[in-house]
């Protein structure tokens, strides 16, 4: 962008404070996406002060924030592109929406997943209680990244295999993971 260019190499404006648009294919500290989050950041503290939120932030807080969902936003952005076909042109906008769509699917299969496991059965009236509530302790211990993915990402016709990292404790627990994975089968409503 011929205004991102200006601004960095030469004389330029800077960025509109009335329609801000970050330069997605860079980094956060570029100079034009610095100038963003300045922005973004001052207003932030005025209204902190508008607004009267019952607590004060150091600057750095806010600007770890921002710079994260940039991140985030920088991550969808480049996911939402156009990839290249096993053919070898650009997906079609269509194409890109589909492929969205099913990783969108994916995505909330893992989250089901991390969902039944995180909501055990908590029914005094169960012999086992005790159990379920020390692996309901364990999932919640261990959060996201102690779940295991059950699928592999195809992209672009190349096959991206998950490999599995054996931690030292984790062989101690596969018994009680797969328990809790196979109460699904048995008994689909203690995840409700």
């Amino acid at each position: 962008r011929e205004d991102v260019y200006a601004y960095e190499y030469e004389d330029g404006p800077g960025p509109n404070t009335q329609n801000l648009a970050f330069d997605l294919k860079h980094r956060f500290n570029t100079p034009w996406n610095a100038k963003i989050l300045n922005i973004l950041l001052e207003e932030l503290k005025k209204r902190s002060v508008e607004e009267e939120w019952p607590f004060w932030r150091l600057d750095g807080y806010y600007k770890v924030i921002l710079k994260d969902r940039y991140k985030r936003m920088q991550m969808v952005w480049r996911a939402a592109q156009p990839k290249v076909t096993a053919k070898g042109s650009l997906e079609t906008a269509a194409e890109v929406e589909e492929r969205l769509i099913a990783k969108r699917g994916e995505n909330l299969k893992s989250v089901c997943q991390t969902t039944r496991r995180r909501n055990l059965k908590n029914d005094g009236e169960d012999d086992d209680l005790p159990a379920w509530q020390w692996l309901q302790k364990l999932i919640k211990t261990l959060g996201d990244g102690g779940m295991s993915s059950e699928e592999s990402d195809i992209e672009n016709n190349v096959e991206c295999v998950l490999q599995v990292k054996n931690m030292a404790w984790c062989h101690r627990i596969e018994r009680e993971l797969n328990i809790i994975d196979n109460q699904r089968v048995l008994d689909d409503e203690i995840f409700m």
